[in-house]
């Protein structure tokens, strides 16, 4: 109202023009206050989300890699029913990486992290989405989902086609990866990988196929979908993540080492003295789907090494949907329902703080 009142004045000669301006100001002032209106001459402050860019397929082309600006602005340009949401959004846009996930390392993982944890409390800032390629995902997410120190959304978006490509999902991704930063349900619930309309938790999201539905949660479900209307979220994560974690990202410099050794047949013992002798700080077993037990080969010398100390967690080779019960009569540490890959990085960040095995198993149980 007070532009428009400031807008009426202008024709009128200077002596009228000045009361009338002055009349707006304080009439812009008293709606401002009343009906939380921005101050005259000011715009309302449009929330911030931070972009972390990190390469992989939602930002590459047939011809190449391009920067991720040029991806909102291609959106922007090619589907503009996207525009009343993202023109109610500042991007900030930080080229972290160029690489395909694939080759992420350790500290690669790292750096996302520290750089959300940096951003993600700056004033303003709604939340943060982390762009990357589909192969670590769930690496990345589960990394952020122990470690970033904030209740404000953090999410994934990814994408399994060519950006411009025919039946591309990484745009359509990223705009839902918007909606869920912005969704005020989104807060608290750690980090979300967010595909084909459907939202997962960092902790049982993996990657199944190369097809835009390759990420799921198994038998627990997603956390909620994106439909045209809204977000809507229908479960929450339970276990201790992001605020209530005991992890600090500013205490840890480098992960230690952590082998994942599988039972099949025939296998050969020596392979794990091998890893031992590699330095190994600890060993995942990806076991028979029947309590993550290893090969007969295998069970004496993990035993040994166990009773002497070293971290030795066992996983289900049958996946996500499978928990391998706590056993008091033995010295493993038994990883409930993660995925190898998950139980090396929850036993990776667990040694940065202890190497006591109850302390250990008292993570897992927790996180």
């Amino acid at each position: 109202m007070a532009r428009i009142l400031a807008h009426q004045c202008r024709p009128v000669f200077h002596q009228r023009a000045f009361r009338c301006l002055a009349w707006a100001v304080m009439a812009g002032s008293v709606w401002g206050k009343l009906f939380c209106l921005p101050a005259f001459g000011q715009e309302q402050q449009k929330p911030v989300i931070k972009i972390i860019a990190t390469g992989g397929t939602i930002a590459n082309t047939g011809s190449g890699r391009i920067p991720f600006q040029q991806v909102i602005a291609d959106i922007e340009k090619n589907f503009p029913e996207t525009l009343e949401l993202l023109e109610s959004v500042e991007f900030e846009v930080i080229d972290l990486l160029r690489i395909g996930s694939q080759d992420f390392s350790s500290q690669d993982f790292l750096n996302i992290v520290r750089t959300v944890n940096k951003v993600i409390d700056e004033p303003g800032v709604k939340g943060v989405i982390v762009t990357q390629g589909t192969f670590s995902t769930e690496e990345t997410a589960y990394f952020l989902h122990l470690l970033v120190k904030s209740n404000k959304p953090v999410v994934i978006a990814n994408s399994q086609r060519l950006h411009g490509a025919v039946g591309n999902d990484g745009d359509k991704n990223w705009v839902d990866a918007v909606s869920v930063v912005l969704s005020p349900e989104a807060i608290g619930m750690g980090a979300m990988v967010v595909t084909n309309q459907t939202i997962n938790s960092a902790r049982e999201v993996l990657k199944t196929s190369v097809r835009p539905d390759a990420f799921v949660s198994g038998i627990y479900g997603v956390l909620g979908i994106i439909e045209s209307d809204r977000v809507t979220f229908y479960r929450a994560p339970t276990r201790r993540h992001t605020t209530t974690s005991e992890f600090d990202i500013e205490t840890i410099t480098t992960l230690p080492k952590v082998e994942v050794i599988s039972a099949y047949y025939d296998a050969d013992p020596r392979i794990i003295q091998a890893v031992v002798d590699l330095g190994t700080a600890g060993i995942v077993i990806n076991g028979f789907t029947n309590g993550g037990i290893p090969y007969r080969n295998q069970q004496p010398v993990l035993e040994a090494l166990a009773r002497a100390g070293m971290p030795i967690v066992r996983t289900a080779r049958g996946g996500m949907n499978n928990r391998v019960a706590v056993n008091t009569q033995d010295n493993f540490i038994e990883g409930d329902n993660l995925v190898a890959h998950k139980a090396r990085i929850l036993l990776q960040i667990a040694l940065t703080k202890t190497s006591d095995l109850k302390e250990i198993q008292r993570i897992f149980d927790e996180y």
